[in-house]
């Protein structure tokens, strides 16, 4: 069974990136973030439209960095949210 990563583990984890890397801390847009954690979740017809953990990873991480929920660190906390 898959775990996702909560909203307060990506916040978590978007404080730990810019208190050791630097940059504003804070969400531009709580929506955004919201719909990049559901990516992963999604379904067509009843068929998961990423059915691998990989493929889940993925579309976290990136929905994370297009969707720019956060004042800085973006990129860096999808990357870690990945990892």
């Amino acid at each position: 069974m898959i775990r996702y990563l909560t909203i307060v583990e990506i916040l978590d984890i978007h404080h730990q990136v810019t208190r050791q890397s630097g940059g504003a801390e804070g969400i531009r847009d709580f929506g955004r973030l919201e719909s990049a954690i559901a990516q992963p979740l999604m379904t067509f017809d009843g068929e998961d439209l990423y059915p691998t953990i990989v493929d889940k990873a993925a579309a976290l991480g990136f929905s994370i960095v297009m969707n720019h929920p956060f004042v800085d660190g973006n990129k860096r906390t999808g990357h870690a949210a990945i990892a």
